[in-house]
């Protein structure tokens, strides 16, 4: 029988394959909600919230609200409170509530989720994970349980791999989510040419993108070792979850187009992305336009 973390990670595999792409109906998903004064709840995917109104993308085309006229506001209607929760001393943030964060960088202009790629060697060897694609050559993956992970790492592959502006922010965005100072003063203190410090239950690891086990980018990883050792399976079912890097990402770094959203997706894999049977996963798959508004990846029609 597979493991909790093993089934999660297998679903999220089985679910870009066309095979399993074909037992899906077309809908649309609406991860936001807006409960108005008159009684009335409106869904969506909220795409600009401003001082005085509120602007959501709706099945077709986007709808306008004054806060006025708004009891309240939910967005993420199908994770709820997910997206406010606090952390506490030793835990990981969960992957929505890393996901929800990152939407809201405006310098953030498209997020996808990608297949995981094989990782057969080093500390992270054999760990089932979900994995997200920031904008070209960043990546986001969650190890372990994604709703309470052993482990949560920020890649940079390619021509921005050496940035250290990048680094410095992917870094920052790590260390918001420690609860002491011993846990900020490690992250810090470590050089991004690569080193490793424990603080309190975590372990903190930046890997440069010469190492064994770095597949060419640069990595800062955050993880519980003990939580990290019990996710870890068998190369048997390991393989059940992940595919060959070479098969996902190119000699670039960059995500091969069938597995971002737009024009070279195969028609199967456009219908499920577009109408989807999980709010949750709708909700990661956007861009953001010149004007910083956001759009989902597929047209509506």
């Amino acid at each position: 029988m597979l493991s909790s973390t093993l089934k999660w990670s297998v679903v999220f595999l089985l679910s870009l394959s066309p095979v399993f792409l074909q037992g899906h109906n077309e809908g649309y998903a609406e991860p936001d909600s807006i409960l108005l004064k008159d009684g009335s709840t409106q869904r969506g995917v909220i795409v600009k919230n401003t001082a005085d109104r509120v602007f959501l993308q709706q099945r077709y085309g986007i709808s306008e609200f004054l806060k006025s006229h708004i009891v309240r506001i939910l967005d993420g209607v199908d994770v709820g409170m997910e997206f406010t929760e606090s952390g506490k001393k030793g835990d990981l943030p969960s992957w929505r509530v890393m996901v929800n964060d990152i939407r809201n960088n405006d310098a953030v202009k498209s997020l996808v989720p990608i297949p995981p790629t094989l990782i057969d060697n080093g500390y992270l060897k054999n760990v089932p994970y979900l994995s997200f694609r920031i904008n070209d050559y960043t990546e986001m993956n969650v190890y372990g349980n994604p709703d309470e992970p052993a482990a949560i790492e920020f890649g940079v592959y390619g021509k921005l791999s050496s940035s250290d502006k990048l680094r410095r922010t992917l870094r920052s965005f790590l260390a918001g989510f420690l609860t002491s100072r011993e846990e900020v003063g490690a992250i810090y203190s470590i050089p991004f040419s690569g080193g490793e410090k424990n603080a309190g239950d975590f372990r903190i690891r930046i890997t440069p993108a010469s190492a064994p086990d770095a597949y060419g980018a640069w990595w800062v990883c955050l993880y519980n070792p003990k939580t990290l050792k019990a996710a870890r399976v068998g190369d048997i079912e390991y393989a059940k979850t992940a595919l060959p890097p070479e098969q996902v990402v190119d000699s670039s770094g960059k995500v091969k187009d069938v597995f971002l959203g737009g024009p070279n997706l195969p028609p199967s894999l456009r219908a499920r992305l577009k109408g989807g049977d999980s709010a949750s996963r709708h909700f990661l798959e956007f861009s953001r336009d010149p004007s910083g508004w956001f759009r989902t990846l597929l047209p509506d029609n």
